[in-house]
């Protein structure tokens, strides 16, 4: 049997289990559970053995024995030196190591040859080719050239990459020509307004979400500058801080907010 390597090791086990015993008795515990472990649990219990365990204070080996045995640190038994932890711990690795073993005795038999492999995979790749060339055949020249601006100014320049072109074709067809006007501008508020969550274009299209969305005007600079303090107004009066608070702007929303209280 080979000899034991790789184990389960608890270091808090081990400096709990051992305060108990003096530090002769702890040393020799501890090289003794190494040779249980070099030994794969077939450790006996003979001179040599406690010699090698006891190197250093060979003159207490019966007293670090008994010592040991009392504490129950170790057991007797077929004429070994056991432990229960050890015991246990050698089970699992062997149990982990056999079911490695099998498993990769199993990946092996699954593997095919690579003539096999090679000759499995010809009749897929040729299916491929063969819808690839079919597809690129019969989809050249679909589009008309009014779907072409569409996808091009709203779809690649916004660098949408959720949707697909084919696919929005083929709703873009279903619409009326009252329902392409401003659709544009339709789909790029409504992703803006979704965010990371907007459906595709071919199911904005296809959901009649277009239908529920008016196109964002966009704002003038003198626009922007009163929906911003108009928000600001909103914000102070539920007693949030705005994000422009300068002590000359804060008065300027107080005066506003008092002037108009409603």
């Amino acid at each position: 049997m080979a000899k034991m390597i790789f184990i389960q090791y608890c270091p808090d086990d081990q400096l709990s289990g051992c305060m108990v015993l003096s530090f002769k008795a702890e040393l020799c515990y501890r090289r003794l559970q190494d040779l249980i472990y070099t030994n794969s649990d077939q450790l006996f219990d003979d001179d040599i053995i406690w010699e090698l365990a006891c190197r250093g204070f060979v003159e207490d080996i019966k007293s670090i024995r008994d010592e040991l045995i009392k504490k129950r640190k170790i057991y007797i038994e077929n004429e070994q030196i056991k432990n229960k932890r050890c015991s246990e711990e050698i089970q699992a690795a062997n149990q982990r190591h056999e079911k490695a073993k099998n498993a990769a005795l199993a990946r092996h038999e699954q593997k095919p040859s690579k003539s096999q492999a090679h000759a499995q995979s010809m009749p897929t790749i040729n299916y491929k080719l063969e819808t690839i060339n079919h597809i690129t055949n019969n989809q050249k020249n679909i589009y008309t050239q009014e779907f072409d601006i569409f996808w091009r100014k709203y779809v690649l320049d916004e660098n949408d990459t959720r949707s697909t072109k084919w696919d929005s074709y083929q709703q873009w067809k279903k619409l009326k020509a009252e329902d392409k006007e401003s659709l544009g501008d339709k789909f790029i508020t409504y992703k803006r307004q979704k965010g990371d969550f907007y459906k595709a274009l071919e199911r904005f299209l296809s959901k009649k979400i277009y239908l529920e969305i008016k196109p964002e005007k966009e704002m003038s600079e003198e626009d922007f500058k009163q929906w911003k303090f108009n928000s600001d107004v909103d914000m102070r009066r539920k007693g949030m801080k705005p994000l422009s608070w300068s002590v000359g702007y804060i008065q300027q929303l107080d005066e506003f907010i008092e002037k108009n209280p409603g």
